[in-house]
């Protein structure tokens, strides 16, 4: 069903280009939507990406032509990026001159590495300091950081109201200190006092007329949010080091490229109706993460390019998942297969890397200072449908792969097709079931923050 056209300017009034870019808004500018808005242009968002997310319906392959060319496709992928990239640019994607130059893993992702900076970069008195205090204590009874991180900003969520209430405030009135308000959470949680998560209210309820703001600097706030990404780095430095070997293998990166253009192709249509049941194409806005419109948001053109931060987000959040399967197999990367890239992306959504809870700063008065009035959870809204697209056709493209080897038990057709025939769409097998659904349904983000 077409939602109505409040809720596309609620959109646009709200997320413009740049903030779309980043996505997490208030970490980048400072600014944020108050809760309420930000819920109900994150529905917005989610009912566009599924009603507009290509769907694989069977026909003949749009990549046909250069399939059975690892080169030719390499230099398609190449020559439709190039042509949009100062676009793709603009939305995030690294100004790389060389394809090779996206398929990068970075080590400084792992848990560990980030765990080590904040230990040595934070001070236990400032806010983030007093928040890494209770990730710790969780971490402390066996949880990874990662979750432990995810476990404390769920409570810190779901009591940050009270917890303000609760804090005196200063001479004048003045806003609490976030500071006072964290050191009191980790007293409370400490103490076992946090109870578990209450019913939550309607998303799209207007906030309760009393101020639930903490106040802190700039810098502080750019602490807090780089510490609580902890959250979604949840990868060993070995499972890194394996995804690393695994970026540079050249039938994966064909999977990738072929999976990527796939999606573009498909989307095309579904793009161009979108636009026109809106009347701008500024409604494709929030797919930017995949593909960018090479003419740009104000023109009525349609004319789709791949952006390449998406092999880039691949790399960083799914790549390390299907190291962990590899791992879990005391296996290397000259076992992987299609069924074990199936099944790693299905471990990047359980591992929560499509999701995080973030804070809702505000600039405030006087400069320097920032208003905290609490943290919303944020899901990537295409993590269900895009996570279904990259099952379905990355073991698909793997398997494609020219000359490669049938898998035991089926004839070498089948091997390269996945159905029997060269253009069919793949069977239903582990590489064609969707994923475990995400836990949430409500609010979204990038699947790619931070991604480069």
């Amino acid at each position: 069903m077409r939602a109505d056209r409040r809720r596309l300017d609620g959109y646009l009034r709200h997320v413009n280009e740049e903030m779309q870019t980043a996505k997490l808004a208030s970490e980048v500018w400072l600014r944020s939507a108050p809760g309420h808005l930000v819920a109900e242009n994150d529905r917005f968002v989610r009912s566009l990406v599924r009603g507009a997310l290509a769907r694989g319906d069977p026909g003949p392959d749009p990549l046909d032509p250069f399939l059975d060319d690892p080169a030719a496709l390499r230099e398609h992928y190449w020559q439709r990026v190039t042509r949009a990239k100062p676009t793709a640019v603009h939305f995030g994607a690294a100004d790389h001159d060389e394809l090779d130059a996206y398929f990068t893993v970075s080590a400084e992702r792992s848990t560990s590495a980030a765990t080590a900076r904040a230990r040595d970069t934070i001070a236990a008195d400032s806010p983030a300091g007093h928040l890494f205090r209770s990730i710790n204590r969780l971490t402390g009874s066996g949880t990874s950081p990662a979750e432990s991180c995810r476990q404390v900003l769920d409570l810190l969520s779901t009591h940050w109201r009270d917890l303000v209430a609760q804090c005196p405030a200063g001479p004048g009135g003045v806003r609490p200190e976030v500071g006072t308000v964290l050191a009191a959470f980790h007293e409370a949680l400490v103490s076992g006092r946090l109870g578990r998560r209450p019913p939550q209210p309607v998303p799209d309820a207007p906030p309760p007329a009393e101020s639930a703001d903490a106040r802190l600097t700039d810098a502080e706030a750019r602490e807090l949010a780089r510490l609580y990404l902890l959250g979604r780095l949840c990868f060993s430095d070995g499972e890194l080091r394996l995804a690393q070997r695994l970026a540079r293998l050249p039938r994966l990166q064909y999977a990738l490229l072929a999976t990527h253009l796939r999606l573009v192709a498909e989307s095309s249509a579904t793009a161009a109706r979108l636009a026109a049941d809106w009347g701008t194409t500024r409604v494709l806005l929030p797919f930017t993460e995949a593909y960018v419109n090479r003419t740009g948001y104000r023109s009525p053109v349609i004319d789709l390019s791949p952006n390449p931060k998406l092999v880039t987000v691949l790399c960083h959040n799914v790549l390390p998942a299907v190291a962990g399967e590899l791992v879990g197999r005391q296996a290397d990367e000259h076992a992987l297969d299609s069924g074990v890239l199936a099944a790693g992306v299905e471990a990047a959504i359980r591992r929560g890397v499509f999701s995080i809870t973030v804070g809702l700063f505000h600039q405030a008065d006087p400069p320097d200072t920032v208003r905290l009035s609490g943290f919303s959870r944020r899901v990537c809204p295409a993590a269900t449908p895009f996570a279904r697209h990259c099952q379905r056709w990355l073991p698909f493209y793997f398997d494609r792969w020219p000359g490669a080897s049938p898998r035991p038990g089926q004839p070498p057709d089948a091997t390269r097709s996945g159905s029997g025939s060269r253009s069919g769409i793949p069977g239903r097998s582990t590489a064609g079931r969707g994923p475990t659904e995400d836990r949430a349904a409500g609010p979204t983000a990038c699947p790619a923050y931070p991604a480069c």
